[in-house]
């Protein structure tokens, strides 16, 4: 019974190593820092303003430089023992580069005030800058670095329009901008976002030198960017996403709030970079594509092969390091459908790798597979084949490079001489009243209004339940103890049951994402839910910090399976 006296007297402290904690430890704080300074996306670096020399005087401006977001609010926020900010992480850098205090005690004292007025942490507007402290700073430096801040969480879908600036740059921050670009030789931008964000405003101006996306880093963000900054870290890190001109030029901002009650999916399969890069006209609305990541340092990619083998295409290609930095690179694989009945992007990711730390000068070939059927379309109205996925006959085109617009197609074309059913499903969840959707041409078809049949289900989330003989039921612990297996158990419980053990159940005491399971009748405890996308989350009172890791959106950025995995690992640990 020791499993359920743990469910019930949460959180407890698990001992790791020769006794130390595992909970927020120094491995996981380190492994956080490591994860953030490896999905640091690199987006412009002219005249090699980056990395700041040795010696280097910065000026910093903006509030987020000390109004730092770790990472999304509500179930997605993580309660640590401490929050680098980005003017922390350069203080710490101070042997290399020197930053001009007073223009970020301002920031501080106006960011200390604004949290007193009841202001929360990146949901307040930009402060002015007074004109004596803009003089000091030109007079200290002619480089500056401008920092901008987002904040998001659940329950909180963002607009583009009257106050709510989330995706282009406030007023306030235009004035920033503006004053900074004015006075400073070199500038270079900071953006500690979660999501897409404006980029129009920078990439084709050249009073600003260097940009990056610095994400939401976690608990050690501040100093990841600082190693980015500085070179101890070559960023590494491409885009998951297209950052586009426009908030309007994304499919899904015309109807999104149509309804509270429901999200119309009219772009269907043509999200990112399957819509920027297959519909007619809209690859001028891209600012930086999908899969694009600068560097300090330059590579070269060779020797490009493909080939079948069994029912999978290999593909190698050889990466050399042939700038000045030792560094990372990403190779990324693409293929081409065929259309035919079914729409089909352009593009579609089909495999990656990335590379080790290469010195200058040093290669690594990169061999990467996917199974044929994988480039597979899915048929939802019987086109070819109802509910199944389609291999079509045609040719099947094979291209390799490091973004979807920096490709080249290899000497290889899959080809199918038949249509090929992969896999034959049931139909579930189908869109009852979609209306219509888009296809490849940029068109939009109409799609039949179905008669999907609705399942009634009463919330019964703190009502006893009324289980008859509930005496003589078998509990969980029986199965446990191997009186009874788990699918005789469960086969006791109705599907009104089950479904009870599937939404949340009231906080005890230790978590803040309450609990699930919860049928004392049957013996199932209820324990405390304290996951979260960015680490565990524990109710703060309980005295327990665990590790703030970066959002989900910068570990997707790292490209590197090992590393995510690894944060994976040790969030389990700390959930344990």
């Amino acid at each position: 019974m020791e499993k359920w006296a743990r469910i019930n007297y949460q959180p407890c402290l698990p001992l790791g190593d020769n006794n130390s904690r595992i909970t927020g430890c120094e491995k996981h704080i380190a492994l956080s820092r490591e994860a953030a300074g490896e999905g640091i996306v690199l987006l412009k670096n002219e005249e090699k303003t980056l990395p700041l020399k040795k010696g280097s005087k910065v000026a910093i401006f903006g509030k987020a430089q000390i109004d730092y977001v770790k990472g999304g609010g509500g179930s997605g926020d993580v309660h640590c023992e401490y929050v680098r900010n980005i003017y922390e992480g350069l203080k710490l850098k101070s042997d290399k580069v020197e930053v001009f205090d007073k223009l970020s005690a301002y920031y501080e004292i106006a960011c200390l005030k604004a949290y007193a007025e009841g202001e929360k942490n990146g949901l307040f507007d930009e402060f002015e800058i007074p004109e004596e402290l803009l003089s000091e700073a030109k007079a200290f430096t002619d480089t500056a670095i401008i920092t901008i801040n987002r904040y998001s969480r659940e329950n909180e879908d963002r607009r583009n329009d009257g106050e709510d600036t989330y995706f282009a740059l406030s007023d306030n921050e235009k004035k920033m901008v503006c004053a900074v670009t004015s006075n400073f030789k070199n500038v270079i931008v900071l953006l500690n976002t979660g999501a897409m964000i404006d980029t129009s405003w920078f990439s084709e101006n050249s009073a600003i030198k260097a940009a990056l996306i610095i994400w939401q880093g976690g608990m050690e963000g501040g100093l990841a960017t600082a190693d980015v900054l500085v070179g101890d870290v070559t960023p590494s890190g491409k885009l998951v996403d297209t950052c586009a001109e426009k908030f309007e030029d994304y499919p899904s901002s015309e109807g999104f709030h149509e309804s509270e009650a429901y999200v119309k999916y009219t772009e269907d399969i043509f999200v990112g970079y399957r819509f920027f890069e297959t519909i007619p006209g809209k690859k001028k609305s891209v600012v930086y594509p999908f899969g694009y990541g600068l560097s300090y340092t330059d590579f070269e990619l060779s020797d490009l092969f493909a080939t079948k083998l069994g029912e999978k295409i290999f593909v190698s290609v050889t990466v050399k390091n042939v700038g000045e930095y030792s560094g990372k690179e990403v190779v990324q694989v693409y293929y081409g459908a065929p259309q035919g009945k079914l729409t089909k992007p352009a593009l579609e990711l089909c495999a990656f790798g990335k590379t080790r730390l290469l010195k200058p000068g040093e290669c690594e070939t990169q061999i990467l597979s996917f199974d044929i059927n994988q480039m597979a379309s899915y048929d939802d109205t019987g086109d070819i084949c109802k509910s199944a996925y389609v291999l079509e006959a045609g040719d099947y085109k094979i291209f390799a490079g490091n973004s979807v617009r920096n490709l080249t197609e290899l000497d290889y074309t899959y080809h199918l001489e038949e249509t090929k059913i992969t896999e034959q499903l049931t139909e579930y969840c189908a869109p009852k009243n979609l209306g219509k959707r888009l296809i490849h041409t940029g068109e939009y078809v109409d799609v039949p209004k179905r008669d999907i049949p609705e399942y009634e289900f009463k919330n019964e989330y703190d009502c006893k339940m009324n289980i008859p003989d509930a005496e003589n039921k078998k509990k969980l612990s029986d199965v446990v103890c191997g009186k009874i297996t788990l699918d005789k158990f469960i086969e006791q419980l109705t599907d009104a049951e089950l479904l009870t053990l599937l939404w949340g159940k009231k906080n005890t005491g230790v978590a803040n994402t309450d609990g699930m399971g919860g049928i004392p009748e049957y013996g199932i405890p209820t324990p405390m839910t304290a996951d979260g996308p960015a680490g565990v989350r524990i109710n703060p009172k309980t005295g327990v910090r665990t590790t703030a890791f970066p959002v989900a959106t910068m570990l997707a950025c790292t490209w590197n399976t090992e590393l995510v995995e690894a944060v994976g690992v040790a969030g389990a640990l700390e959930a344990k």
